[in-house]
């Protein structure tokens, strides 16, 4: 056999070594147990997490020897046969390259035939999403009463194009995106395996960017090593697919968070100099900014996902930044990465987004400057408040008596608020924040 890639020969063969979704496992194998078999399989997705392999090993669980049963031994014959795409039992198609309504009916020809081997006879469409309108509909009576023999099991990644007739007649399990963590695992075993030497650092790079699509990560570790060889290190992934990395993320995020748009700057100089993509460079800021957040709002949850060395790293950068700060920069962030992605000029257009990054610091929002102002004024209206006598109870009023004339006010007691008033608006008023502020809140208006 010729030279095979490491995603297909790192592919799982059993239940066991599928990466991250425990979830379908439990609920596949214990249906195989208590011989609870629905007779059509829906397998949704993104792209890279083992829908297909999934699949393929369901239909080994049901075929193999003695079956059907969750623990196989995947090196049986026939289980090598399905695995290889060489048994006649199963038979699986491309939804993309046959689509239409006559492939769908040579299908459906074929379903009352009984397998050659073993117990059932099962239809594997990938890409399920891409058959016609017509070639649902030729298949629907099909799908809900097939033979006993016969199981459907489909494969998606975009689930919202099947008509509702097929998904009512499908078992359905979403498969997840596989965390970082469990990536960087299973690259360390790919890794031994092959004798390939490379850092954890770099390892969490490919995890990262492989957005929780395990074939990604695999395909990516391929490529590093025909680039770098079987030795290589985070300059090698950074190089390769021109991403900021770590170390320069989080300089360029602290410029922006101190609003010293020249260092800021002088950062993405770097990064044109050395080539990084300037979406992965805006993706990596977000990711960054979002971490931080999430470290304020639920440690436990951070570190769960981070890892205990990323989270003592993080709350080693100093006091951490305001909270309606890093929503501000995330919003602005999400916002702008369509427009990044669609730009001509991609290293202007970060170069724009990161000074507007940096401006936000001396913005004050328009909750902040009216919470200031209320505040001195509540000060004021309790020291003059405190300050007034207090009143005598009125007695009941008597023909005899004559009224008591009220006492009079002292008029330093009348004056100390004023002139505490009027300092405390003066302070408010100078500083030049609040004065930046309501000067661009002002031209609003009058835009507007």
């Amino acid at each position: 056999m010729g030279y095979l890639v490491l995603a297909r020969k790192y592919r799982p063969r059993t239940f066991q070594e599928l990466v991250g979704q425990e979830h379908v496992v439990r609920t596949l194998s214990n249906s195989i147990a208590e011989g609870r078999l629905a007779h059509a399989f829906l397998f949704v997705g993104p792209r890279g997490i083992g829908k297909t392999s999934t699949a393929r090993i369901l239909a080994k669980a049901l075929n193999c020897p003695n079956g059907p049963k969750a623990d196989f031994n995947p090196d049986d014959d026939i289980c090598k046969e399905i695995e290889d795409g060489r048994s006649l039992d199963v038979l699986e198609i491309d939804g993309a390259s046959n689509r239409g309504i006559g492939e769908i009916k040579d299908l459906r020809d074929s379903v009352p035939y009984a397998p050659a081997r073993g117990k059932f006879k099962i239809y594997i469409i990938d890409e399920v999403h891409m058959l016609t309108t017509e070639a649902f509909n030729a298949l629907l009576k099909t799908l809900e009463e097939p033979p006993a023999h016969v199981k459907f099991i489909f494969a998606t990644t975009e689930v919202q194009k099947l008509p509702p007739t097929i998904l009512s007649r499908c078992q359905r399990f979403d498969l997840r995106r596989i965390p970082d963590p469990l990536i960087c695992t299973h690259l360390r075993k790919i890794a031994d395996a092959e004798k390939i030497k490379i850092a954890d650092e770099a390892l969490l790079l490919l995890a990262r960017q492989s957005e929780g699509g395990l074939r990604d990560a695999e395909s990516a570790l391929e490529q590093l090593v025909s680039f770098a060889g079987k030795n290589i290190t985070l300059d090698h992934v950074l190089e390769v697919f021109g991403l900021a990395g770590p170390i320069e993320t989080r300089a360029l995020a602290s410029a922006i968070l101190a609003g010293d748009s020249s260092t800021a700057l002088g950062k993405l100089h770097e990064f044109r100099t050395r080539h990084r993509d300037p979406l992965r460079v805006a993706q990596d800021l977000a990711r960054h900014f979002r971490n931080l957040l999430l470290l304020q709002i639920a440690p436990a949850e951070a570190e769960a996902e981070l890892g205990k060395a990323e989270k003592q790293t993080l709350m080693g950068l100093g006091n951490p930044p305001d909270k309606a700060h890093l929503l501000s920069l995330l919003e602005q962030l999400l916002e702008s990465e369509h427009h990044l992605r669609l730009s001509l000029a991609r290293e202007v257009a970060l170069e724009i987004l990161v000074l507007r990054l940096c401006e936000m610091r001396e913005r004050v929002s328009l909750e902040t400057i009216l919470k200031k102002l209320a505040v001195p004024g509540s000060e004021t209206r309790a020291e003059s408040a405190a300050s007034r006598p207090t009143p005598k109870p009125t007695p009941t009023p008597t023909p005899a008596p004559a009224p008591t004339p009220a006492p009079a006010k002292s008029p330093t007691s009348k004056s100390a608020p004023s002139t505490a008033t009027s300092s405390a608006k003066e302070t408010f008023l100078n500083d030049p924040a609040i004065k930046a502020a309501l000067k661009d809140f002002d031209a609003r208006i009058v835009d507007s």
